[in-house]
């Protein structure tokens, strides 16, 4: 269980050791897009919402929602019992809640244990997180050194698809997507399902990455422009249109000066360096400014300023 001293409150579905890449001097540009705001700041201040993760209690209609709909849809069995732990994991503290109400405790230990449940209803899924990114973080840094050699390796590699597959869908925008899905059955509610089917979508796509991981490779992208790379609330995006095509091409800037493609696409990229040019720089940028939900950051202030200045679906995908 997640005690107090453990308790986060500000949480944060951009990494900031990722973010901090794009900082000089500690700090870079913001641009907030719902007060149409340009700012400096500090990667803990941003990407953030009071207890974004706190998990709530699901509802047998909830329930009935995520097997039938999600989880038995999946043709392997052992991802479906991966998706079924994950959703057990999460009502963990109700069903425990349930017990403690039918104990004999003394008003001061049920207090403390009713303390405890709390701080685990809002940091489970954010310890969660912390644990995926503390994994990685050598793999991020390997990767901004151009390092790519954790690939060839099982369980690195691995670990590195689930980490992007959760930078991708564990963000505030898929977040609200995901709360505004059709609802037919009676009892659920997507804002209720949203945070659990972005981990179970996470863990789906990760999965079929690790098993194409021989025909995907990780594809540097170098800038060498006088325009930086820029970033956003939704740092990782998917550059392929889903109702066209099958595959996935997943696009990551590391920094002002570097991103990666996990692309299948050895006739675009047949490198794995690969310099771009000034008009590539600034489509990935406007597909980061365009998918973004309210933020884009950048070590640039001009440049970001101008980047905001033509209308967010200018130039998209």
């Amino acid at each position: 269980m997640v005690s107090a001293e453990f308790n986060t409150k500000n949480q944060h579905y951009v990494w900031r050791h990722y973010l901090n890449a794009w900082t000089v001097d500690s700090g870079f540009c913001c641009y907030r897009q719902k007060d149409k705001k340009l700012f400096k700041t500090q990667p803990k201040a941003i990407a953030s919402e009071t207890y974004f993760y706190e998990i709530q209690q699901l509802t047998n209609g909830d329930m009935a929602f995520l097997e039938e709909d999600i989880i038995s849809r999946t043709t392997n069995e052992r991802l479906r019992e991966l998706n079924r732990d994950y959703v057990k994991m999460t009502q963990i503290p109700f069903h425990l809640r349930e017990l403690l109400k039918s104990s004999y405790l003394n008003p001061k230990a049920r207090a403390a244990l009713e303390g405890e449940l709390r701080g685990a209803e809002r940091n489970l899924i954010e310890r969660y997180h912390t644990g995926i990114e503390n994994k990685c973080q050598d793999v991020l840094d390997s990767l901004r050194n151009m390092d790519d050699a954790f690939y060839k390796d099982e369980v690195r590699c691995g670990d590195f698809l689930h980490f992007l597959s959760h930078q991708y869908f564990r963000t505030a925008k898929m977040r609200d997507g995901l709360s505004n899905i059709l609802n037919y059955i009676p009892g659920h509610d997507p804002r209720r399902t949203a945070k659990i089917l972005n981990h179970i979508h996470a863990t789906n796509v990760s999965v079929g990455l690790f098993r194409e991981r021989n025909t995907y490779r990780i594809i540097f992208l170098t800038n060498d422009t006088p325009i930086p790379f820029v970033t956003g609330d939704q740092p990782v995006l998917n550059m392929l249109d889903p109702e066209v095509s099958d595959n996935i091409e997943l696009y990551y800037p590391l920094s002002p000066n570097l991103a990666v493609i996990v692309t299948k696409d050895a006739a675009r990229f047949p490198d794995r360096e690969r310099g771009v040019t000034t008009f590539e720089v600034e489509r990935y940028n406007y597909a980061i400014y365009s998918n973004s939900k309210d933020q884009i950051y950048s070590n640039d202030a001009t440049y970001l300023g101008c980047l905001v200045a033509a209308g967010k679906h200018v130039l998209a995908r």
